[in-house]
């Protein structure tokens, strides 16, 4: 069985920028859209022409890494924001990442129609 999430976007170019170029996933032309891969698997579904791409407020995607915090300040580089304090709930550390999540470290961010996306490891053990 695969399963990948699929992500609604209105502009496909711009939404390819995001998602190879600031992220980093490696994409091409699939029927109805674009699939993009990555490590581990992992596969996301665009599907362009949306035109209320983004109207949802939790995350669409989630995106395991190694490292939550270095991850955040490397994609911060290449130009991807976060959402901050005043945008959630949560109480986070320097890098705007979640501080009183139990078990995870997660951030998270929008892709450009506004999609919420996040990014997360498993916390250290004390």
């Amino acid at each position: 069985m695969h399963i990948g999430p699929v992500i609604a976007v209105t502009d496909l170019d711009r939404a390819r920028e995001f998602y190879e170029g600031k992220l980093g996933l490696t994409g091409e032309e699939t029927p109805g859209g674009w699939l993009l891969t990555g490590g581990e698997g992992t596969v996301i579904y665009l599907l362009a022409g949306v035109p209320d791409a983004g109207s949802v407020s939790w995350p669409v995607a989630s995106i395991r890494v190694g490292d939550a915090a270095e991850t955040v300040r490397a994609l911060r580089s290449r130009g991807v924001p976060f959402l901050g304090k005043d945008d959630l709930p949560f109480a986070l550390d320097e890098d705007g990442v979640s501080a009183d999540t139990s078990g995870v470290r997660v951030a998270w961010m929008r892709d450009p129609d506004g999609s919420v996306l996040t990014i997360f490891s498993r916390a250290s053990p004390a």
